[in-house]
């Protein structure tokens, strides 16, 4: 039903097409659908990806009533699926834009960097903002009322969004963040009710049904380390006995690979990793991880648009197949897809048998 939705509405924004773009959203849509995700991608997965990316790279697309109907559709349908299925075992994991995801299981669902599109103003609506690339209200409030838990990794604009976190505290969900991100809406009645765990070593923090082991460091701004974000990396443990992690922006790896190997040591295990899985104020750590823990890597931080400048196809904004393309020589051991707006991925089973690095 979600996909015929999907597919009507794509037809009416056909008439908003890109002029030098012989494909239509539509064509491009069912190419995505048909070719499913899957480790490692097939050739028409590649392709699907590949044309995608090609229609988005055109300057200023997301300004266009054709690529705000085309996310809006991605959006419906992983909010439709949300509604209506739960995977009877393991991990259901949907992307949404950049780095925003969400991680659905029988018992929970779970959001982490949940944001809505390239807004930057934490204080403001997209709307009142002027940007067009942006969910509806409709959809921030189903958003809101099937999310349990939120994890945000820092108080940046493309990991964090006011409206969706407004929406989520005042419907009494667990809303899971950094000391700036609660000073960063001191004012706001809701916000005293975002959780600020502490770091921990291995043992967890019980938060609700979650055990959820937190590093406390930075997004660096400097190559000395002076100056920077707070950013909290998790990993996060379900009741179904899966573990996600995801490192934010942490953008220096050395004291991010030795809390992993600390937390290898006490037992703990990643069955997933989601969100950026690169590094540029320091060494990186890719290799690494998938040595210490093999986990499948669901790269993140794709058409982040705020990091393109206006007239320009990419800038710095990477590609969905760029993004699984750069990690794809590092995660040899637990592979790597990249999904685009509204896909999933079932994962059914640990992808570890035995507890990593142990």
């Amino acid at each position: 039903m979600f996909r015929v939705l999907c597919f009507a509405l794509l037809l009416l924004a056909n008439v908003y097409c890109f002029a030098d773009n012989a494909t239509s959203p539509e064509d491009l849509w069912q190419a995505v659908l048909a070719a499913s995700p899957t480790v490692p991608p097939t050739p028409a997965r590649k392709a699907a990806l590949q044309a995608l990316d090609d229609w988005i790279a055109i300057p200023n697309s997301e300004e266009t009533d054709a690529c705000v109907a085309y996310y809006r559709c991605a959006v419906d349908l992983a909010l439709g699926l949300l509604e209506t299925e739960r995977p009877e075992r393991g991990l259901r994991i949907f992307q949404l834009y950049s780095s925003s995801v969400l991680i659905q299981t029988p018992s929970v669902v779970i959001g982490i960097d949940l944001d809505q599109g390239p807004n930057e103003d934490m204080h403001r609506t997209p709307g009142e903002e002027g940007v067009a690339f942006c969910m509806t209200e409709e959809q921030i409030a189903r958003l809101a009322a099937l999310v349990d838990y939120a994890f945000h990794t820092h108080e940046h604009g493309d990991h964090l969004d006011y409206q969706i976190t407004k929406a989520l505290a005042e419907r009494d969900k667990t809303v899971i963040g950094t000391e700036g991100i609660r000073a960063l809406w001191a004012e706001e009645p809701w916000a005293q009710s975002i959780l600020t765990p502490p770091q921990t070593l291995g043992r967890g923090e019980k938060i609700g049904t979650l055990t959820v082991n937190v590093l406390r460091d930075h997004q660096w701004s400097d190559e000395a380390h002076t100056r920077g974000t707070e950013n909290n990396a998790y990993l996060i443990a379900v009741p179904e006995g899966f573990s996600v992690f995801t490192k934010g922006d942490t953008n220096c790896g050395l004291r991010l690979y030795g809390w992993l190997q600390l937390l290898a040591e006490k037992g703990c295990a990643v069955d997933v990793m989601v969100g950026s899985a690169i590094y540029w104020r320091g060494p990186g750590i890719a290799r690494q991880i998938d040595v210490l823990y093999a986990p499948l890597v669901l790269p993140g931080h794709a058409w982040e648009f705020g990091h393109r400048p206006d007239g320009e196809a990419r800038g710095n904004a990477m590609g969905f197949w760029q993004a699984g393309m750069l990690v794809k020589g590092a995660a040899k051991q637990g592979g790597v897809t990249p999904l685009s707006w509204g896909e999933f991925i079932d994962i059914p089973e640990p992808r570890n048998s035995k507890k990593a690095g142990l």
